[in-house]
This record gives C-alpha cells, structure tokens and sequence, in this order.
C-alpha cells in the first residue's frame, strides 16, 4: 500500500533536514548569531567591513536610517 513508503520518507527526510537545523544553532552558539557569512569573494569581505565599521556589529542588519546623513553633520 502506499502507506509502507512514509517509514523510508521520513528517514531521508530527518536525514537531510537534521544537518541544517543542527548548524542553525551551532551557530547560534558559537558565533552568537543564527547565521554564518562566508568571507570567501572580496565583496563579502567588503561588506562585513563595511558593516562591521557602520554599526560595530556585522550581523547586526541596519537600514539606511543607520548611516549618518553628511548634510545633517554639516548643519551642526
């Protein structure tokens, strides 16, 4: 019957499903976030710089609100 295949479903499905769900919170744990940004192409170095100098944080997602406004530093 069509039932005898969810045994072997669900084995390949905890098979493929538990690595990524483990690694989201090894990384929770390790690193502090849920998240790994790989630094393997230059721009993403770039970026992690980039973030880690605006905000002090690179995981830390801000918007444009976060980056200072050059006509409003010059006013004061």
């Amino acid at each position: 019957m069509w039932y005898e295949i969810l045994p072997s479903a669900c084995i390949i499905v905890a098979g493929l499903g538990i690595p990524g769900w483990g690694l989201y919170h090894i990384h929770n744990l390790v690193l502090g976030n849920h998240f790994r940004r790989t630094l393997k192409e230059r721009w993403e170095r770039h970026l992690y710089q980039r973030d880690l100098r605006l905000t002090g944080n690179p995981y830390n997602v801000i918007g444009l609100e976060g980056i200072p406004d050059e006509e409003t530093d010059k006013k004061k």
